[in-house]
């Protein structure tokens, strides 16, 4: 059997890894539009970009040698231009053409572009390892930086290039940051964190114009009329997931390559998995972008063609660092409502702390800050099916690890 994989990020690599562990001895190969060795994609808004270029190598995926050792083929540097599902075959940009007898599909997702910022120089997405390199070296000459998205993305490239002296300003079209995902204390404790650290923050505010001269950004104009300058704008609004090769290929799509639990779209013998797919009936009810689902569709889709038992369901899981702070969380927090509650916990760490938050009276997602152990007993709550009343969460003197023990 040979098996083609369409991207090498952080699915594509997992997922070849999985079929390796389950024995799987059949060709693999791996096809990505980047060149080079694949690189993590979380410390590119971090430490990547706070990094000697000269020491880009740490933030390797796996070393080269490791597909080798594993009889794997990566092919960098290439597009695949075509899909032909009936004959099962993949056209590549360099004219090649692969036969295969499963397909992964690992294309990820594109950033959504601001609107005026065509063409313009100064103007930054960060999705790939090449574009923080990008950004990288342009902050080392930009004195200030707009960024536009309050999310994690923006809000983690706002917190090392605050660190690094840039004077930055956060604009968000939501009335609080992290609107999407995370509840509103933690919007504010990092709302605040920023501010504490230099940072402007502007939520509720919607973009007017980006202005230019010379072909370079210069800053935007927001609707109440504030002019706010910049050497550089990074833009931070969400992705788009890739589904051109999977629509081309005649399978169903909505927001995401729609599959089923074994990660089979509904062509047969091709797979979606990562940021990309969108599993029906899923216990989450949504398309997750992180690296958890990106590793769990991957150890999906291996189980699957290997024959074997999938992996069990897990909370959803997820991480940001900002400034000294690192953030966990884990379970999907769930959108405002008349029966939604957000209670707070203190932590046994000085300034850690958790949230609860709650719908219909059943625990939905913990989100905690500096603090590691409150975030492990959410964890456990979430994947066995347990909910503490939000007075119990609330309640210090309640003994949530007793609680988790016992059931």
């Amino acid at each position: 059997m040979r098996i083609i994989v369409i991207g090498a990020s952080h699915a594509g690599i997992a997922f070849t890894d999985a079929m390796r562990r389950n024995g799987f001895t059949g060709a693999l190969t791996l096809i990505d539009r980047l060149d080079g060795v694949p690189l993590e994609r979380p410390p590119l808004s971090k430490a990547f970009l706070a990094a000697d270029p000269e020491d880009d190598g740490r933030f390797v995926l796996r070393k080269p040698d490791w597909f080798a050792s594993n009889d794997i083929e990566l092919i960098g540097g290439c597009d695949v231009t075509s899909v032909d599902p009936e004959s099962r075959l993949v056209r590549a940009g360099d004219g090649r053409v692969h036969a295969y007898d499963r397909l992964v599909l690992a294309t990820g997702a594109t950033p959504r572009r601001l609107a005026g910022t065509e063409g313009l120089s100064g103007v930054f997405e960060l999705r790939h390892p090449g574009d923080a390199s990008r950004l990288r070296a342009a902050a080392d000459q930009a004195g200030s930086v707009v960024v536009v998205g309050g999310g994690y993305i923006g809000l983690e490239v706002a917190a090392t290039l605050a660190k690094s002296g840039k004077k930055v300003t956060i604009v968000e079209a939501a009335p609080r940051l992290l609107a999407r995902v995370a509840s509103p204390p933690i919007s504010d404790f990092f709302a605040h964190l920023h501010s504490d650290a230099g940072s402007r923050v502007i939520t509720g505010a919607a973009l007017a114009s980006v202005n230019s001269e010379g072909g370079a950004v210069r800053g935007v104009t927001l609707e109440d009329g504030q002019q706010l300058a910049a050497d550089m704008l990074v833009v931070g609004i969400g992705v788009v997931p890739e589904m051109s090769l999977a629509m081309a290929a005649g399978a169903e799509t909505d927001n995401g390559i729609l599959v089923d639990d074994g990660m089979e779209t509904t062509v047969a013998g091709i797979h979606a998995i990562g940021d990309s797919a969108l599993r029906r009936g899923s216990p989450h009810g949504l398309r997750i972008e992180s690296v958890h689902n990106a590793q769990d569709s991957a150890e999906r889709a291996a189980a699957a063609i290997a024959g074997h038992e999938p992996p069990a369901d897990q909370a959803p899981w997820f991480w940001s660092e900002q400034f000294d702070v690192r953030l966990q969380s884990a379970g999907i927090v769930p959108a405002a409502g008349d029966t939604v509650r957000h209670v707070q916990r203190a932590g046994k760490r000085e300034g850690g702390f958790s949230v609860w938050s709650y719908a219909d009276d059943g625990l939905r997602a913990v989100e905690a800050v500096r603090d590691p152990a409150g975030y492990m007993l959410g964890k456990n709550c979430l994947e066995k099916g347990l909910s503490p009343t939000p007075a119990e969460a609330g309640d210090p003197a309640f003994d949530l690890k007793a609680f988790v023990a016992a059931k």
